[in-house]
């Protein structure tokens, strides 16, 4: 029985596969260090802005070197932290923002998931599957529920074919500086993430 929670990502990935008839993913557009590729096979193009290891080609996912309509299935898999962006001030430089990227305002994670959206129905051809891994975020003390966006932002190009909720067993904790007053939460910790298959109209 295939369940729509798991705490292992790779279960998820195969389920995916299995549930959509998938040998193995036609590409990876935001590759990172292949992860996600540990129990499954790795996908024919592997694609990322900043190439982490051998036989990754350098592109953004928002300008795909890939004909149009050419793939059956791709993997995305961005960035979703806000306030530590990389090589900013103020945050860039925390272990998070160094091992996954990130954006410094809402609106850049809002403008390059869209443009993703785009992007990627573009270069998949009819009823292809897009796994769109995204997780909801406090930004500026404002709950921003992401996954709910990605079904606005899509539905030009996308159906929303299925959903997956991988719940998280450990989390990194808050960095608190010595001397620092106690600070309030005022949100529940985010312990998941969702992986939406979207299907090409």
């Amino acid at each position: 029985m295939i369940r729509s929670c798991e705490y292992d990502q790779n279960e998820i990935l195969a389920s995916i596969m299995q549930l959509c008839a998938i040998e193995r993913f036609d590409a990876d557009i935001t590759y990172g260090n292949g992860s996600f590729y540990k129990k499954i096979p790795e996908p024919n193009l592997k694609f990322d802005i900043d190439p982490q290891v051998d036989g990754v080609m350098e592109a953004s996912s928002v300008g795909l070197p890939i004909e149009s309509s050419s793939l059956r299935s791709l993997v995305f898999d961005p960035p979703f932290m806000t306030y530590v962006r990389a090589g900013r001030s103020g945050n860039g430089n925390m272990i998070m923002a160094k091992r996954f990227g990130g954006y410094w305002r809402y609106d850049e994670l809002e403008a390059h998931y869209r443009a993703t959206l785009k992007e990627s129905a573009r270069v998949l051809s009819k009823k292809g599957i897009m796994v769109f891994k995204c997780q909801d975020i406090v930004h500026n003390h404002k709950l921003h529920p992401t996954h709910i966006f990605v079904t606005e932002w899509m539905r030009d190009w996308f159906r929303l074919k299925d959903m997956f909720v991988l719940a998280a067993k450990n989390r990194m904790p808050i960095p608190q500086k010595s001397g620092e007053k106690k600070k309030v939460q005022r949100h529940a910790r985010i312990h998941h993430s969702y992986f939406m298959v979207l299907e090409r109209f």
